[in-house]
This record gives structure tokens, C-alpha cells and sequence, in this order.
């Protein structure tokens, strides 16, 4: 009697522990295509927002200022390929260019796109969020970034010891 109460009970363990694994046709699962395991920022430029995820959970949700019309953020899935603190930014335009700002530096500098695409601190900007980067001129409380995606200085410095070389960052509108 004990021996078939057994081998019924790990019956049932099997079924119960195997079922898990099944996978019924056009039922939904938690292991779905946007569970993710590691970390990840994601920039959302019509938000004017970047979250900080571990997995599946939110770990920093911030404002962030974002290029304008003229110098727009790049869209799209990149890394984290380069990590410097403090920083300095040169002008790659001439100063008789609208788009020339003196030599400017930061604290703390994630570059996720060549060509000098950073999310960074802004410590001459007091205005984050949405209709901050609605201006046309660059570096302006109102007048968004150069391409760059500027977040508080707080939030800059958490990102930077947080993330690692290699972190994916996801950019969309």
C-alpha cells in the first residue's frame, strides 16, 4: 500500500513539476519574449524619461533632456562602451557656428554611440523633463542637447558606478 501511495505521489510530483515546463499553443507565459535577466537603461524621447532595470524591476526612474529638432537623439539599441569621470566636452563646430558651446565638463560621462553620443551629467541645466529640449539652442534650460542625454547629477552618478561596460541602452521615441 505504501509503495503504490509512492510511486502515485511522484506521479503527481512529476506532473506538477512538468507542467511548468508545457507550453500550451496561444497561451501566454511569463517567460515571454520581454523578460529580461540583466541590466538595461531604456531613454524614452517622447517621455524625456530613462529608466534603470535589473531584470524585470525598476530600479531608477529620472527626467532626462534629450536632443533637439536640429540635433536630434540617435533612436535605437546600443552599449556602454565607454565610462569617464570627470569629463570635458570640446565643440566639434567653429565658433561662428550656432551649435558652438565653450569647453564644458562633467562629472560623470557613459558613452553608448561613437561619434560622442553620452548620457551625462548637465550642471549648467536647472530644467529636466518633458519640453525641455523643445528650444533651438543647445545647452539652454529649454533648448535640449547637441545628441547627448543629460540627467541630474544625482542620477548620473548612480548610473555611472551602477552600470557596467557593455550595459544595454535602448533608445526610443
Amino acid at each position: 500500500m505504501k509503495a503504490r501511495m509512492l510511486r502515485s505521489l511522484c506521479v503527481f510530483v512529476l506532473l506538477v513539476s512538468g507542467a511548468a515546463a508545457l507550453r500550451l499553443p496561444g497561451a501566454v507565459h511569463a517567460t515571454s519574449a520581454h523578460s529580461y535577466a540583466g541590466k538595461r537603461i531604456t531613454i524614452s524621447l517622447s517621455r524625456q524619461r530613462l529608466r534603470a532595470w535589473l531584470g524585470n524591476k525598476v530600479l531608477l526612474v529620472t527626467p532626462v533632456t534629450t536632443g533637439n529638432a536640429t540635433l536630434p537623439t540617435p533612436t535605437g539599441h546600443f552599449q556602454i562602451f565607454a565610462k569617464r569621470s570627470p569629463y570635458t566636452f570640446i565643440s566639434p563646430w567653429p565658433r561662428s557656428s550656432p551649435d558652438w558651446y565653450p569647453p564644458s565638463q562633467v562629472s560623470f560621462a557613459l558613452e553608448f554611440l561613437g561619434g560622442g553620443y553620452f548620457i551625462h551629467d548637465a550642471p549648467w541645466r536647472g530644467v529636466y523633463g518633458r519640453g525641455s529640449n523643445a528650444g533651438s539652442q543647445p545647452g539652454t534650460n529649454y533648448g535640449g542637447t547637441h545628441g547627448c542625454i543629460n540627467v541630474p547629477y544625482n542620477a548620473a552618478r548612480w548610473l555611472y558606478y551602477w552600470a557596467d561596460m557593455g550595459t544595454p541602452v535602448h533608445v526610443v521615441r
